[in-house]
């Protein structure tokens, strides 16, 4: 698999990540504050490498172009 297949294959899993946190959090899976916390954290983690692949990505197509 070459590397631009393959950050399309994880950006895409981590796009599914975010909807199943998302949804999670907007269902009132967390039970406590703790557990709150911890899936918006999550949440933020996967939202900043969803975002820097995507930008990692584009850069590279300007530069084949």
């Amino acid at each position: 698999m070459d590397p631009v297949n393959f950050a399309y294959a994880v950006l895409k899993a981590i796009q599914q990540r975010i909807e199943l946190t998302e949804q999670a959090i907007l269902a009132g899976s967390p039970k406590t504050m703790e557990d709150y916390r911890q899936l918006a954290g999550e949440l933020k983690g996967l939202q900043f490498a969803e975002q820097e692949i995507k930008d990692t990505l584009d850069k590279n197509e300007k530069e084949e172009s």
